[in-house]
């Protein structure tokens, strides 16, 4: 995948965890909490709860494709085993500190 697929990827990542988190130290993420099945859901969780889960796998097989793919990465067991136990903040971190940092081919 190239550089630039990668990092709207990463700014579309980012952009989604920075929601999250303004919406749940605001309270406004509690506005699609539900109680019983899908279908007495709100709109805001039909919507929300799909794009942050397809947003979360996607962004992390992308950031471990890009590990394996690459082998500059300093601390490579490491970052790998964080990549893999902490996925949801360490695939963020990763791709700040090495895909975004990385220069284009």
């Amino acid at each position: 995948m190239t550089s630039l697929k990668k990092r709207l990827i990463g700014y579309w990542y980012s952009l989604v965890v920075v929601t999250l988190v303004i919406g749940a130290l605001t309270g406004l993420l509690q506005q699609c909490f539900y109680v019983g099945g899908w279908s007495s859901a709100p709109l805001c969780a039909k919507i929300g709860v799909p794009t942050v889960f397809v947003t979360f796998i996607v962004f992390w097989t992308l950031m471990l494709e890009d590990f394996i793919d690459n082998a500059d990465t300093r601390y490579r067991v490491l970052v790998g085993l964080s990549l893999f136990f902490f996925h949801w903040i360490a695939i963020l971190i990763y791709f700040w500190t090495v895909v975004y940092r990385r220069k284009s081919t």
